[in-house]
């Protein structure tokens, strides 16, 4: 493999529309003084600088160029003539970490009650230093991870090189908003049939809508589809700020928007976890601000499962009340629920197809089973379900060491006194002999194993795993443990590791179950083949190619739908719209 010296030069870049590395501007490109964030924004307005952030959060998805962020940061020209000399070309300032970060630091922040008078200038000079020194943060962090990677020659080296570099933000600036919000609303009706069905928690439904003054579970998600979808129609390129009417509604919104402020309690601490808690902000009894609309609309489904489990199941009755709420039914409704479902809906509905559940595999006495089990003829596609994450401060590391432990104790193993404990990779290996062998003779045998085609498929339910070169990454490792237990003769029957979205399958389910071109297993295959080296010039060249190759099957597939009529609304929603009249 060439070295890719794009990535050793400078650890202080982005991904930009997965062609090219930008370098992300710091305090040092612009001052030379001592100063401090916390001296900076101390005689500013605590609500002045909400909203400044909330702009700027707003912005940078769209505004990558560090000469435009300088020329609509500042209203004073002679700023402008100042700095913009000293910024090179193809060049970043804004960011969603340092947005983010600088976010988290205001909220905490006591607001000022000073005489001292900020001119615009001023404002805009301190906060943009502030900004500044969050890059510079961020420099530090990312030399130091630098430290650990690989070593040269590392088969390992190039993959860990890019994952230090994306890993940490990519789900935070790399998303459709009116893609993530149809999936958490098909999870929220999902979620409540689910629950409607269980006789065992009637009454925590009961309970539940009476708290939001509504007879029916569909007349509470209609009222607050009317609350937030006017909030995500808000302009992009300002601060989103939305102010309630004191009409006959008003009791009823302010009910639902606070919803949006229950404290999460995650088993294990995601990123930025008091901003996700707390999407919106609320500086009067009529006036909020929409922190980030991406926190938002991923707290429509997440609210609704804690609400449940930290408060209804606490305020029912004892004797209907659950020991664990969440282990007994939200652990078990990714996988019984919305990963049945949607693999269900993913291939026809004839004879010729096989598809059974993990829970088909438990009746007939099999332990280790597959989550799912799909054969059609010579093709089997095994699917291992994992509804994990990384650790906050292991996501953001950005140091290999760290991050390929973790990965490798969420998908591979973990060693401890001499015992492993296997994962999906290793799960998956596992019942691939077990077919090979026949072991699940009571579920599945008319099938000839010298025929058989493999394809291993680890479902996520968390969008940090579509962060590009993780799949490449990924089958570095199942590659090894294949050798491990299979003869060169069966690995050639197995196909390379995938990593699949869960909301992936949700939204192209019925694109994938018309087959021809589309179907599962063989977009599985026009992927790999995507990513098949290619032979190129020069090293620039090299570098573009490696990088293009790098995305994960999630977005390869949006990709690819984008450039047909599949790219709209699936015919599917409409029956869970049906399902709210």
């Amino acid at each position: 493999m060439v070295p890719f010296y794009g990535l050793n030069k400078s650890a202080k870049c982005n991904l930009k529309k997965m062609t090219k590395m930008t370098l992300r501007l710091n305090y040092s490109t612009y001052f030379n003084q001592n100063d401090t964030i916390e001296d900076l924004l101390a005689p500013l307005g605590k609500m002045d600088l909400l909203r400044a952030v909330s702009y700027l959060i707003n912005r940078t998805k769209s505004e990558k160029n560090a000469v435009d962020t300088i020329s609509n940061w500042f209203n004073d020209k002679n700023i402008q003539a100042q700095l913009i000399p000293k910024t090179k070309s193809n060049t970043s300032i804004l960011n969603i970490i340092s947005s983010l970060n600088l976010l988290t630091y205001i909220t905490e922040k006591a607001d000022t009650n000073t005489e001292e008078i900020i001119s615009p200038n001023d404002f805009e000079l301190r906060l943009f230093k502030s900004y500044l020194l969050l890059n510079s943060e961020q420099d530090k962090i990312e030399v130091a991870g630098q430290k650990n990677l690989p070593i040269d020659g590392s088969e390992e080296k190039l993959s860990a090189s890019l994952i230090t570099l994306l890993y940490h933000d990519y789900d935070l600036q790399n998303y459709i908003l009116q893609e993530v919000f149809l999936v958490q609303l098909i999870k929220s009706i999902d979620f409540f049939q689910f629950i409607e069905k269980d006789n065992k928690l009637k009454n925590h439904l009961s309970l539940f809508l009476s708290k939001y003054n509504c007879k029916t579970w569909t007349e509470w998600i209609m009222n607050l589809l009317n609350l937030i979808l006017p909030i995500l129609d808000h302009n992009d390129e300002t601060y989103s700020e939305f102010r309630l009417d004191r009409d006959e509604n008003f009791d009823t919104s302010t009910t639902f928007l606070s919803l949006f402020t229950i404290p999460l309690e995650y088993e294990e601490l995601p990123d930025f976890i008091h901003l996700r808690s707390n999407p919106i902000l609320k500086i009067n009894d009529e006036t909020f601000i929409i922190i980030n609309k991406l926190f938002l609309v991923e707290r429509i489904f997440k609210s609704l499962v804690f609400e449940f489990s930290l408060k209804i199941n606490k305020e029912v009755k004892e004797e209907y009340q659950l020991k664990d709420f969440r282990a007994t039914y939200c652990d078990n409704f990714s996988e019984q629920t919305l990963l049945y479902n949607a693999l269900y809906n993913c291939f026809p509905n004839n004879p010729k197809w096989s598809k059974i559940k993990g829970e088909d595999f438990k009746k007939m006495k099999y332990s280790s089973e597959p989550d799912y089990y799909v054969r059609f003829k010579n093709k089997v596609l095994i699917f291992e379900s994992k509804d994990v994450i990384l650790k906050g401060n292991e996501k953001h590391s950005r140091d290999y060491s760290i991050l390929s432990k973790c990965l490798k104790e969420k998908f591979l193993k973990i060693e401890k006194n001499n015992n492993i404990s296997k994962k999906a990779i290793l799960q998956i290996i596992e019942n691939i002999r077990r077919v090979l062998d026949k072991y699940y003779d009571k579920i599945d045998t008319n099938y000839k194993t010298e025929f058989l085609n493999f394809y291993p498929i680890l479902v996520v339910h968390d969008r940090q795993f579509d962060t590009p070169e993780l799949n490449r990454l990924i089958n570095i490792w199942f590659k090894k443990e294949l050798e491990k237990a299979f003869n060169k003769s069966e690995q050639f029957k197995i196909n390379e590791l995938v990593i699949i979205n869960i909301d992936t399958l949700i939204l192209y389910q019925e694109h994938f179950k018309k087959r021809g071109i589309y179907g599962l297993e063989i977009m599985i295959n026009k992927y790999f083949e995507f990513k098949k080296p290619r032979i190129c010039k020069n090293q620039k060249e090299l570098e573009q190619k490696y990088l293009e190759t790098s995305i994960s099957f999630s977005d390869f597939i949006a990709k690819e739908f984008n450039k047909t009529n599949f790219k709209k609304v699936p015919s599917f929603v409409n029956e869970y719209i049906n399902k709210l009249i």
